[in-house]
């Protein structure tokens, strides 16, 4: 969702507003990445506050600032998993920039003015740099969520028909191929790809803007010739072996689906796919059983990824909004049913199978 603020579009995430400023040599290659993740429609509730981010893609800038860091006091900090970063404060400007020396790229910088922009400065000679601002985006909207007393989920998220659907559990569990066999059989929106927020009283699932990264089996058990398979994504290992990424609006459209940003939560799916032929099968855990897988895949207030507050602070004490997630898994339970869903990636017509057996729990 946008909206505009004076002459500048302001692009809408989970509810939260963002006032995306970059240079205007830059501007398109921006746009049009964050266009990418945007929703194309059920916009989350507002949060009512607005997150200012300027985009600098300057070589003379980038190189002051970095000849200017080298000399000034910093400390070590990992806010994010396996990429560490060196943050020094200069004035009354914070900056993070990628440790000398790590398999991280020296090609941009992170900033925090005193007065709440947050700065995002690139060289020019880098590729794809229009994808750092996503990172800040990612992450203001999750701490959002905390403040609203909202709880993230390691999950995948669809709508059937408007049906929320939350997809849980750990990397490698299936959430992908589940979402994936919705989208292909039941024509599925796609709200999340590997964070889902779900709202107090656990009534409505929100999406986080992520790529959405697919597994080579998945890909290859879609029909021959779908028009997934025909975009350019390559196939890597960056922590995620052999699975290919999409933006949500390239997945979408190869489903012609939409990306949509909220539903009303109706299941909630744990997945279970193992490496073999295993005929797929569902069962309704009970409560203690749901609680405790739910619990196993919420990310709030420790998430495996996001290990510490980096572009927006925490606005609450983590006791309070661990009790808050532990509230909201509770609810969960209670309001949807959870189901486990187990299957062999090497058995026949698993997306169709995977797609029945789910949308049989929304009737």
């Amino acid at each position: 969702m946008t909206g505009r603020t004076g002459d500048r579009p302001v692009v809408l995430f989970a509810g939260h507003r963002f006032d995306i400023c970059p240079d205007v040599t830059f501007r398109s290659y921006q746009s049009d990445h964050v266009q990418a993740f945007v929703p194309h429609t059920a916009p989350a509730p507002p949060c009512g506050h607005l997150t200012q981010i300027r985009v600098r893609h300057s070589q003379d800038l980038f190189r002051r600032r970095m000849a200017r860091l080298a000399d000034a006091p910093s400390l070590p900090v990992v806010p994010f998993r396996g990429e560490p970063y060196r943050f020094s404060r200069i004035g009354d400007v914070s900056w993070w920039r990628p440790q000398p020396g790590s398999h991280l790229p020296q090609d941009h910088l992170y900033a925090m003015d005193g007065i709440g922009w947050l700065h995002v400065l690139i060289h020019p000679g880098t590729h794809r740099g229009e994808r750092y601002l996503m990172r800040i985006i990612r992450e203001s909207v999750l701490r959002c969520a905390e403040t609203r007393g909202w709880a993230a989920f390691h999950a995948a998220a669809t709508a059937v028909e408007g049906q929320g659907v939350l997809i849980a559990g750990p990397s490698g569990a299936g959430k992908t191929t589940v979402a994936t066999a919705l989208a292909t059989h039941y024509g599925a929106d796609l709200i999340a790809s590997d964070r889902a927020v779900v709202t107090d009283q656990a009534a409505m699932v929100v999406g986080v803007p992520l790529s959405v990264r697919i597994g080579a089996g998945t890909l290859g058990a879609l029909p021959p010739h779908h028009r997934l398979t025909r975009f350019r994504a390559p196939l890597g290992n960056s922590g995620h072996a052999h699975k290919a990424s999409y933006t949500p609006r390239t997945f979408a459209h190869a489903f012609a689906a939409r990306v949509r940003e909220s539903a009303p939560l109706r299941v909630a799916v744990i997945p279970q796919l193992s490496d073999d032929a295993q005929d797929v099968t569902v069962s309704v855990l009970g409560p203690d059983a749901a609680r405790a897988a739910l619990t196993a895949a919420c990310c709030t207030p420790d998430d495996e990824d996001w290990l510490h507050p980096w572009f927006a602070d925490r606005t609450r004490p983590v006791h309070v909004i661990r009790d808050q997630a532990a509230q909201l898994v509770d609810d969960l339970v209670q309001r949807v049913p959870v189901v486990n869903v187990r299957a062999g990636v090497r058995s026949p017509h698993l997306l169709e199978r995977l797609a029945d057996t789910v949308t049989r729990r929304l009737t």
